[in-house]
């Protein structure tokens, strides 16, 4: 196994801090279920309009999500595949055995457990070893607001 390149983990690194923002999360999580409205992502997030345009905005010039103009609405969905089960691979990492929400993230498509959603992040990077990041990222505490520092 060799370890990532100066410039692979620069570029995970910047990919991460853009997943790094809980309004960005709740979106993508919101998206996995399939496309919606800027109205409709307002009305289920609760994030004011401004701030949902500037998140929505980051992720869409990231190239995570595309959006088109659906009669007087926009409509943001996933860019490809490829981005939908980076997204799903990422908001897997949350899941914590037997907390109950396994069986609802089963229901949406995402994996169930930390082990297959680093499986799934393995797979859509072409990275082996993410498995290892994993465990290391489930042997830290989880408090209300994600991973503790």
């Amino acid at each position: 196994m060799s370890g990532l390149t100066p410039d692979e983990a620069g570029r995970l690194a910047e990919r991460l801090k853009l997943f790094a923002q809980p309004q960005r999360l709740r979106i993508l999580s919101l998206l996995l279920g399939g496309a919606r409205a800027v109205s409709v992502l307002e009305s289920e997030t609760g994030i004011g309009q401004p701030v949902l345009s500037q998140q929505l905005g980051a992720l869409r010039r990231a190239g995570v999500l595309r959006c088109e103009r659906e009669s007087r609405s926009i409509v943001y969905s996933f860019q490809n595949d490829v981005e939908m089960e980076r997204a799903r691979g990422l908001l897997g990492l949350l899941e914590a055995p037997g907390d109950g929400r396994a069986a609802s993230a089963w229901r949406r498509g995402m994996p169930a457990t930390r082990e297959e959603a680093g499986a799934v992040f393995a797979r859509v990077e072409g990275r082996e070893g993410v498995e290892q990041g994993v465990g290391a990222l489930s042997a830290r505490p989880m408090n209300d607001e994600g991973w503790s520092g």
